[in-house]
């Protein structure tokens, strides 16, 4: 007796239904801070507020600091780096409890969080390459000139607001940042004074500051609306910080005379950097992975779903057919912070259910094109041997449609491994993350982003030559038109 079509796609479906909602409940949202933990954020990439050191660890006057506030309120500081354009986000978001990276009060951020007390007060300044080809001593002088800030700070929304004549080059890093004034691709760049000046003194940066301090700013800690009793240990902290001298001591250590040595500072072991590398790729090839297995086996049933525009399952055609042109039609980097922030999943789960969903939309398109392809006659005749519809499918359409389809499937593969350098934003410690880690140190982004490109080439290049290879297979044995 053959067996019922419908009753065999509808119990696969049911599988992948069920695998997918035991993936969302073991990703679950994230996990809520440990009570005796004092979990804050900062980018890492702000030297010498928060910066690696040569041994890859986090260091810096706002790590110290966050150090020093979670033991005065007992409890275990952990500190995550993240993007600063999204570190906001992640606070309202409930992905850790304060951020402690010099973020500026201002009356617009407030509206969203509450601050700490000022830990310490510093200004914008504008600071220009010490040849200064563009002879400007103020930023009056700069219109029509390019000057840079990084993205998501306060300095971008002043000279917008301003100076709407200036070209505002916004940039995810101080590095990229320096790196461009050094090539004299920008005018200069406005950032915070104290960074500024260490820059230009510390790491013998040829750059110099010109004209008066822009603004000053008070810089705080916030931390979410819904934690008062928080914000309250941290403004005791930080005011016996202030009073037992612990507070100038710290600054001390990184802009007085007892400051971090040079030495320790503009440099990392090779050793490390090699780890950060390596450990970056392997995390980068890991995501890749798991997403690739996630979106491979959503889109055999997502891909048979597409062919199917007439009879019982033509709601879910039209179902599956809406949900993959939506996934396709929108940035993957908005899908990422979506279900990262929106759906509260924590940063792994988050990119691999992303991504594999992404790969998922791309894939089922291939897959429905391979199962088209194949010559309706095969169909017909293996019906007139009296296959059942499921051993139809398995025996005789499936194996021709996969093997058209392997070589488009190798594309997205290639694909969805690239896109992993999109989880950076979402504070995952990838291999893109790593060497931005590195190049805030080093200050040589060409060589590190050189490195991590070469080792992306070198798994994709014998993917994509694999790719070319069954595909003239495929073309030899007749399986495909030529």
């Amino acid at each position: 007796m053959s067996k019922n079509p419908k009753g065999g796609t509808m119990h696969y479906a049911r599988i992948i239904l069920t695998l997918t909602l035991a993936f969302l409940a073991l990703a679950g949202p994230w996990p809520a801070a440990a009570e005796e933990e004092f979990v804050t954020a900062l980018t890492g990439k702000f030297p010498p507020f928060s910066y690696y050191d040569n041994q890859g660890n986090l260091a810096g006057f706002d790590v110290d600091v966050s150090r020093e506030i979670a033991l005065r309120i007992n409890r275990e500081s952990r500190i995550i780096a993240t993007e600063w354009d999204g570190i906001l986000a992640g606070l309202l978001a409930e992905k850790y409890d304060a951020i402690i990276g010099s973020m500026a009060i201002t009356p617009a951020r407030q509206e969203s969080v509450d601050f700490s007390a000022p830990y310490y007060h510093s200004g914008a300044q504008l600071f220009v390459h010490r040849d200064n080809p563009d002879k400007v001593y103020s930023i009056e002088e700069c219109k029509g000139l390019a000057v840079a800030v990084v993205l998501g700070e306060t300095y971008q929304h002043y000279l917008e607001e301003r100076f709407p004549d200036i070209e505002v080059v916004t940039l995810k890093s101080a590095a990229e940042i320096f790196a461009m004034l050094e090539q004299k691709r920008i005018t200069g760049f406005v950032t915070d004074r104290l960074v500024g000046a260490w820059q230009t003194k510390e790491a013998g940066r040829p750059f110099v500051p010109v004209g008066e301090m822009l603004y000053k700013e008070r810089i705080g800690i916030p931390v979410r609306k819904d934690s008062p009793e928080l914000l309250s240990q941290i403004n005791t902290a930080l005011a016996e910080m202030e009073d037992d001298g612990t507070m100038q001591r710290i600054h001390q250590r990184y802009f007085g005379l007892g400051k971090t040595s040079s030495s320790t500072l503009g440099t990392m072991e090779p050793t490390v950097i090699a780890t950060k590398l390596l450990k970056g790729f392997a995390v980068s090839l890991g995501i890749a992975l798991a997403a690739l297995l996630l979106g491979f086996a959503l889109a055999i049933p997502s891909g048979l779903l597409l062919t199917f525009q007439r009879g019982n399952l033509k709601p879910l055609h039209f179902l599956v057919r809406g949900f993959v042109d939506f996934i396709r039609g929108t940035p993957v980097l908005i899908q990422l912070l979506f279900v990262w922030l929106g759906l509260g999943l924590s940063p792994f789960p988050a990119a691999i259910l992303t991504l594999g969903i992404c790969a998922m939309a791309y894939m089922a398109e291939v897959i429905r094109a391979g199962l088209m392809s194949v010559d309706p006659g095969q169909d017909l005749g293996a019906r007139a041997l009296g296959l059942s519809p499921l051993d139809r499918f398995r025996f005789v359409v499936w194996p021709q449609a996969f093997r058209i389809a392997i070589p488009p499937l190798m594309n997205c593969v290639v694909a969805l491994l690239k896109d992993t350098a999109l989880v950076s934003i979402i504070s995952i410690p990838e291999l893109i993350r790593e060497a931005q880690s590195i190049i805030s140190v080093t200050f040589e982004p060409g060589l590190y982003y050189l490195i991590a490109g070469l080792m992306f080439f070198a798994v994709t290049f014998p993917l994509m030559k694999l790719s070319d290879r069954v595909e003239r297979s495929i073309k030899a044995k007749g399986f495909a038109h030529d």
